[in-house]
């Protein structure tokens, strides 16, 4: 049986479930019906040691028991138990008038019982601590965005489920279109609950307001997402002054290039060239806008960050800059390099020397991640000091996508690396493909950057290329 079968016969999912750092507590958040409801499990040790809470809070966080009563068997059962209790509640508690109130939390406590299901009860409360989660909002007045810019309160919008992503990142519609779908990315209640005993909450909503209004303020492509048209918003209890807490994007329709390759891969059927080559140049024209007309970098390029929209155009997304993925890192990121531009006769050269003083730090001390640019973030100092070195950076991250894309790997398999160089750019199956193409592809991926061709060049080439499948010019 499901663990999630109790609410699936509600037409009721559920999302996330996690625990606070004080270990005493475990939350689970569910939707359904129009409806986003956080539920709360509270350790209280003058319970009986079988209550459901205890239970849960004790199995969640791993403490140690003497009675096994105290606990579950595994985390499997805890969640069944956990999806279970909010079922049974959920068609009286999602009918009270103040269950939509952004700052409610309901807590889920059971009587003592004799029977084998526990007598479930909850109780609806305000948690005061939603005032300190808009505390770190800003007012639409202090956002370098393009104004006016239309507002919706978050209260009014609809769920309609989780997309993952960093923060949230959810579909929803609004009252003024209700069966249209949007995309919902900001900070929430929930992602505060989430984040706010690390307090690494404050640098998440720092760098939401820093991709919102980097996107603001760059020059329009169509590889590139446009720049939000509409903020959300959201008040403190018995208070009116709005602050903004997300922003509203259109949905596109047809998913990541990951899951396009994922899809393919499991219907055994290789792309088609023509799109191949389409995408590359559209992977490449999208990073050469963004180092050459908006004189910025990226720092997440990966499949996953290439969305595809109703025409199958690719459209670059997640400008945070703040993280990179493991799997298309360039080696020289990893924190421990700096470079230098030297000239050299009509041209420059780059030379990178390995860092050997003390530790060092440029990302706060909260930042979740083992990487090396967790902790000293090369893209920071090189966007001032080097230029030329970011750009190689991102050539050999685009130069892994395109792999990814003309190869069509398992594309699950690459969760699990721990290093960029566990990846093997091999070409098993890859027949299809022009050998000229491989060949390029290879250049992206020197080791030495000095060695990589340039952005310029990687981008001429697919131009030229897309250029020859169409046999029109265009």
């Amino acid at each position: 049986m499901s663990e999630q079968a109790a609410l699936t016969v509600l037409g009721v999912s559920g999302e996330w479930i996690w625990g606070d750092d004080n270990e005493t507590a475990v939350f689970a958040q569910a939707f359904g019906h129009g409806k986003t409801l956080i539920f709360q499990f509270t350790l209280d040790n003058s319970q009986r040691l079988e209550s459901l809470p205890t239970r849960v809070v004790n199995c969640y966080h791993g403490l140690p028991v003497d009675d096994k009563s105290a606990t579950f068997q595994d985390r499997a059962s805890m969640r069944r138990a956990i999806w279970s209790a909010i079922a049974t509640i959920w068609a009286e508690c999602s009918d009270q008038p103040t269950v939509k109130d952004p700052d409610v939390i309901i807590d889920i406590f059971d009587h003592a019982s004799t029977g084998i299901l526990p007598d479930v009860s909850y109780s609806i409360y305000h948690e005061p601590i939603f005032n300190d989660y808009v505390d770190l909002l800003l007012p639409p007045s202090q956002l370098s965005v393009e104004q006016p810019m239309d507002t919706v309160d978050f209260k009014s919008l609809t769920r309609l489920g989780s997309l993952g992503g960093r923060g949230c990142t959810t579909l929803v519609c609004t009252p003024s279109e209700p069966f249209s779908e949007v995309v919902f990315k900001g900070i929430d209640f929930r992602t505060f609950l989430t984040n706010y005993e690390s307090e690494h909450i404050q640098e998440e909503v720092k760098i939401y307001y820093r991709s919102l209004e980097l996107v603001s303020k760059m020059p329009r492509h169509p590889n590139i997402m446009p720049p939000a048209q509409t903020l959300v918003t959201i008040c403190k209890p018995g208070d009116d002054k709005p602050f903004v807490c997300g922003s509203l994007y259109p949905l596109l329709p047809n998913g990541s290039l990951d899951k396009h390759i994922e899809r393919s891969n499991e219907s055994r059927e290789r792309i088609p060239l023509s799109c191949k080559a389409k995408w590359c140049y559209q992977m490449a024209a999208a990073l050469a806008h963004t180092h050459f007309v908006a004189h910025t970098y990226h720092m997440d390029i990966k499949p996953g960050n290439f969305l595809l929209d109703a025409d199958s155009n690719l459209v670059l997304i997640d400008w945070e800059q703040c993280d990179a993925p493991i799997s298309t890192a360039a080696p020289e990121i990893d924190g421990t390099w700096d470079v230098e531009e030297i000239p050299e006769d009509q041209t420059t050269t780059l030379r990178y020397t390995k860092y050997t003083g003390p530790d060092r730090r440029n990302m706060p001390l909260t930042t979740p991640g083992e990487s090396g640019w967790n902790t000293w973030n090369v893209f920071l100092v090189w966007s001032e000091q080097c230029p030329k070195a970011l750009e190689l950076a991102e050539v050999f991250s685009l130069g892994r996508c395109m792999w990814m894309l003309l190869r069509q790997p398992d594309m699950i398999a690459f969760e699990d690396i721990e290093s960029t160089e566990e990846v093997v750019e091999d070409w098993e199956s890859s027949e299809d493909i022009p050998a000229h193409w491989k060949h390029v592809i290879q250049r992206y991926l020197k080791h030495d950057p000095n060695e990589r061709i340039s952005l310029r060049e990687l981008t001429d080439f697919w131009d030229g290329v897309r250029r020859e499948m169409n046999g029109d010019g265009t």
